[in-house]
């Protein structure tokens, strides 16, 4: 499952490139008859990411809070990527990134391959759904690169973020593991493929194809963001990492695969727009 060829991509030949509105918090409880702020959302290819040092240092801070040291997993995710997407406020600061790899894979060798990499929203906008644009966006444009080669991707990564997975099985097609753990001989296939990429060594008997441990060298999440993710494992109900046994304090991962959904901007946008609404009442809340 080796790289057969960098992808020539027509989504990175536009100048410039399109925004797609986001509302504030603000903005979500504002009357109509206002103007609405917006999140730009911009795609960037790897090669210009690679380039541009202070992009990279605009990444490396806002994804300082939730990592001990984000160096490691950057210097990574930089060099594999091939479309990063940025969103950013009215004040052209930056909200968050969403980074992707593609291959294009011989056919002979399995599908083309979409890499839905690392990701993260700036400290004062967490959970408040600002990245739903730019995932998207990027959800999008693989669809039409999946209509331009004729050919079906399968989307994959690895996390130990429960919030990641939960996301990607609300709004992404076929996905696996399921949430109780089950899964596929197709997916165990293409878990084991996955794992040779990787270098991990195959399962032992009887182990989870999908379960990757000590894998994350050089990666740990922060305090706050581990109590964040706990909070939220708490509030809806999630065990699938627990009863797997993947602790991100020891490097552990799981591999998910999924395939591009029928249809995904109706859902996305209006999650967003609650999203960002239920944020905005919060505050109001905390405040008075």
């Amino acid at each position: 499952m080796n790289p057969a060829s960098s992808v020539y991509d027509a989504d990175l030949c536009h100048s410039p490139l399109p925004s797609i509105p986001l509302l504030s918090p603000a903005a979500a409880s504002a009357p109509v008859r206002r103007r609405q702020p917006r999140l730009s959302v911009e795609l960037v290819s790897g090669e210009r990411l690679r380039r541009n040092s202070w992009l990279q240092t605009e990444l490396a801070l806002i994804a300082a809070p939730s990592y001990d040291d984000a160096s490691a997993i950057l210097a990574r995710e930089v060099a594999a990527c091939t479309h990063l997407y940025i969103g950013r406020d009215s004040a052209g600061l930056l909200a968050g990134f969403f980074m992707t790899g593609r291959e294009l894979m011989p056919a002979a060798l399995g599908p083309p391959l979409v890499h839905v990499g690392w990701s993260a929203t700036r400290h004062d906008l967490k959970n408040s759904g600002a990245t739903m644009a730019l995932f998207e966006r990027c959800i999008r444009d693989v669809q039409r690169w999946e209509r331009r080669i004729g050919r079906r991707a399968l989307l994959w990564s690895t996390t130990a973020s429960p919030t990641i997975y939960l996301g990607v099985s609300r709004y992404l097609a076929e996905v696996e593991p399921a949430a109780d753990g089950h899964y596929s001989r197709e997916g165990a296939h293409y878990a084991r493929r996955l794992r040779e990429r990787l270098g991990a060594p195959p399962p032992v008997d009887g182990g989870h194809p999908f379960v990757l441990h000590g894998v994350a060298r050089a990666t740990r999440y922060s305090l706050a963001e581990r109590q964040r993710i706990a909070r939220i494992c708490d509030r809806k109900g999630f065990s699938l990492f627990t009863r797997l046994d993947i602790d991100e304090q020891r490097e552990d991962r799981l591999i998910f695969i999924a395939r591009t959904p029928d249809d995904i901007g109706t859902t996305l946008s209006r999650a967003s727009a609650l999203a960002l609404a239920r944020r905005d009442r919060n505050e109001r809340r905390r405040s008075a």
